[in-house]
């Protein structure tokens, strides 16, 4: 009997990896907040003073730690020609009625090859006719994303993660900060090959550590959003169930196999 509850176990659990894994897809849930653009006011809201403002390259606008509170921290240290203040930045990524509006959205990381996965799009609009719902050249520009997730890290995998996108991206591993592309441009693109990045950022092989990224549109002209990365992220396919859950499923499957017998 033992061998027969152990045996349904393993297929059920076979049956979920290659289900999951067949699917090659990875999908991450995120936050946006919506800004109108400055010098206006649409639905009852003013428009947000580093929305549609000034123009150019920006780097460190953001300090090289999250804060506390899991965001970018603001860097009073450096120039920012494209930033009015800390006290405006830091609405950027916090719900503030005055000024934004929150919701929900979701990307989803296709397998383009073994291993490597991306999301990419030269359309990036999560906010269209929502929330604030204000629009230039039919789509509601003005807003920031950010998204969390995680990953395990195998050194021999030489695991990779790159960004393509307008305007500003900050992606920080392990809390520490990995790509900047802060300001207000064109499409630019970083990457940060895992191995090289590790011993600065404290991480070891096979240990499990945090991937946050933040990304703004701050400009009505295009958005773009690509991420591409070889990192197995949290919610990447064959994703097993706990031990526990698998026994208790397999006893399932055996009892009502014996209630068919008894039946019969």
């Amino acid at each position: 009997m033992r061998f027969n509850i152990l045996s349904s176990t393993a297929i059920l659990a076979a049956s979920l990896i290659m289900a999951d894994a067949s699917a090659g897809v990875i999908t991450l849930n995120g936050t946006v907040r919506d800004f109108n653009a400055y010098g206006t006011t649409y639905n009852g809201v003013k428009g947000h003073v580093d929305f549609e403002t000034k123009l150019g390259d920006d780097r460190g606008i953001v300090q090289s730690r999250l804060g506390a509170d899991g965001k970018p921290v603001y860097n009073t240290a450096d120039a920012n020609p494209t930033v009015n203040s800390a006290a405006s930045f830091y609405q950027w990524y916090h719900d503030d009625a005055t000024v934004n509006r929150t919701g929900s959205t979701s990307i989803t990381l296709n397998e383009i090859s073994p291993n490597l996965y991306q999301y990419s799009s030269n359309a990036f609009f999560p906010v269209d006719g929502k929330l604030l719902g204000q629009t230039t050249s039919g789509h509601n520009f003005g807003f920031t994303t950010e998204w969390h997730t995680n990953f395990t890290y195998n050194s021999a995998s030489n695991a990779t993660f790159m960004f393509t996108g307008d305007d500003d991206v900050w992606v920080f591993i392990n809390g520490q900060l990995a790509i900047d592309l802060g300001g207000v441009h064109s499409v630019e693109s970083a990457v940060v090959n895992l191995n090289n990045f590790a011993t600065s950022a404290g991480m070891t092989s096979g240990g499990t550590y945090n991937l946050d990224i933040f990304q703004a549109e701050r400009h009505t002209n295009a958005s773009n959003f690509t991420m591409t990365t070889s990192l197995a992220l949290v919610n990447a396919p064959a994703v097993v169930p706990e031990p526990g859950s698998l026994a208790l499923a397999g006893l399932g499957l055996l009892g009502l196999a014996m209630a068919r017998r008894r039946r019969s």
